[in-house]
């Protein structure tokens, strides 16, 4: 009976671990989808209709992309809920809560979309925004099709994610990524066939109504037992989702406080020449925040289910060896950006943006140190146990912008990012990982001490590498390349010796030989 036990949690490890690689698999590609998109789609709006009509597209565009908030965050709150009920089978739960929520949202996308409607064909909004080739008619309908296509994204959003909730999330986040890149090349395809603004946004909503007839296709052949519909909608019950929610749209506000207000510090201290070279840093770093957040949307679905079961020994061992990993990878990656850096901005923007390696390496600075705090997030936050959380970033996002404020006038744009680093550290980075603790019973000294201070050495020993590729190795593109491949060996291996654990070796190992031999 023992080893019957230990072969099935063997097996439950793998499931999970391969569900989980997946996931972060899809995550990726749907990253790479987007920045490819934008590459290669921007060029052909300017070929095929020019600056100044493409410029009142993204002005409509920016205005009515302010719709996608009427979510207020409910979608991760009534996923989360969902999956704990999956999880323990408690089904008649799930179908009312699943049915509450799609009639909260399908009747604020009614009432938005009629609102809109009105407003859009009432308000002279080209004239307020001084077009010049778009007719008032033109806008109207241009921006009636882009807000149809926003709102009814919300309740979309909540049908793929039901692919979460039965630890299905790499399906999901795969047809997210098929919704992506039809919906570029659609794009694509009417401007090279000389498509007005009107057709561009018509054909944007084809992939999001073909993903919905799929995924209720999908759902019915597939999961029987998931009902989608309203027969058991409660509006009692739909409207307790609006509190617990709202804390998760703080995290979200948060986020875009913290971008776009830094970027506003920078322009109006710093001046609007200095905003182009401080995002490029600030992108180029952002690499490592993607890391983590990858990794966190696949786990997500996992975490859920085992705080639903009480695991909270699993979890425990899932936490400090997942805030490790994340750790490990972003601090490797953040030394090879370090070296690489200058290569890279110049290789990119054909030496067009000026580098500065300060503001590069306290960036770096900045979004390693965030690595663990963001690992440890995701499990309050898949607990649905995010009140903290939220006041955490709302804190950070606030002090921040207070710092850089002070900070820019005597350091510029580089006090900007300094700012933002101290507040991380004093709020997010101690406090975060403090109160997942308190949530698992774990001791948050043996916490930092295991996940931490046990990787020094070998955060040494990769510094060191990259030292001597930098100094020996002199073809930019040939250096950088060497370099990655040099820590990645190193860092895998030391990482593996030195930084694990015995446990985390010998699960690590068994990982390895599950797969080699499939």
């Amino acid at each position: 009976m023992r080893n019957l036990g230990s072969l099935h949690n063997k097996s439950g490890t793998h499931k999970v671990a391969r569900r989980v690689g997946l996931g972060s698999l899809a995550v990726f590609m749907g990253q790479g989808i987007n920045i490819l998109g934008q590459i290669l789609v921007a060029p052909l709006f300017l070929w095929a209709w020019g600056a100044q009509l493409y410029g009142e597209w993204l002005t409509i565009f920016a205005v009515v992309a302010y719709l996608s908030l009427l979510d207020f965050g409910m979608q991760m709150y009534v996923v989360n809920r969902l999956n704990q009920c999956y999880s323990v089978k408690q089904l008649n739960d799930y179908t009312r809560i699943l049915h509450s929520a799609l009639g909260l949202y399908l009747s604020v996308a009614v009432v938005a979309g009629c609102l809109i409607a009105i407003a859009v064909f009432v308000a002279p909004i080209g004239q307020w925004l001084n077009f010049r080739l778009m007719d008032h008619s033109t806008v109207a309908v241009v921006a009636l099709l882009l807000a149809t296509q926003l709102i009814f994204a919300i309740p979309q959003g909540l049908i793929v994610g039901l692919y979460r909730t039965f630890w299905e999330f790499p399906r999901g986040a795969m047809l997210a990524n098929f919704q992506r890149a039809s919906m570029f090349g659609l794009i694509a395809l009417v401007l090279l066939v000389g498509g007005s603004v009107i057709q561009v946004a018509a054909i944007q909503l084809i992939p999001l109504v073909g993903v919905i007839a799929f995924v209720l296709y999908d759902l019915r052949k597939r999961h029987p037992e998931v009902k989608v519909g309203l027969s058991q909608s409660d509006w009692k019950l739909a409207i307790t989702f609006l509190g617990p929610s709202l804390l998760f749209f703080l995290i979200q506000i948060s986020g875009a406080l913290t971008v776009q207000g830094s970027i506003i510090v920078v322009s109006a201290f710093a001046g609007s020449v200095y905003v182009a070279v401080f995002a490029i840093h600030r992108t180029l770093t952002n690499s490592i925040r993607q890391i983590v957040g990858s990794l966190n949307n696949a786990l997500w679905p996992e975490l859920t289910t085992l705080e639903a079961h009480g695991d909270y020994s699993r979890l425990r061992i899932v936490h400090r060896s997942f805030v490790k990993m994340s750790f490990a990878a972003c601090v490797f990656a953040g030394i090879w950006l370090h070296f690489a850096g200058k290569d890279i901005v110049e290789l990119w923007t054909l030496g067009r943006i000026a580098f500065d390696q300060r503001l590069l390496d306290i960036f770096l600075l900045y979004l390693v140190l965030q690595a663990p705090w963001l690992a440890s997030s995701v499990f309050p936050a898949a607990f649905n146990h995010h009140k903290n959380l939220a006041v955490c970033y709302i804190l950070s996002a606030v002090l921040g912008l207070g710092l850089a404020l002070v900070l820019v006038q005597h350091l510029g744009m580089v006090g900007v990012a300094f700012g933002l680093l101290i507040a991380d550290i004093l709020v997010c980075g101690w406090f975060i990982p403090l109160d997942t603790c308190r949530i698992l019973g774990d001791s948050v000294r043996k916490f930092w001490a295991d996940t931490v201070l046990r990787g020094v050495p070998v955060i040494a020993i990769v510094w060191g590498a990259a030292w001597l590729v930098n100094e020996f190795i002199d073809p930019p593109l040939l250096r950088i390349l060497i370099m990655f491949g040099s820590m990645a060996l190193i860092g895998t291996s030391v990482g593996y010796l030195a930084w694990l654990n015995s446990e985390e070796r010998r699960r690590a190992a068994s990982l390895v030989a599950f797969y080699g031999a499939r």
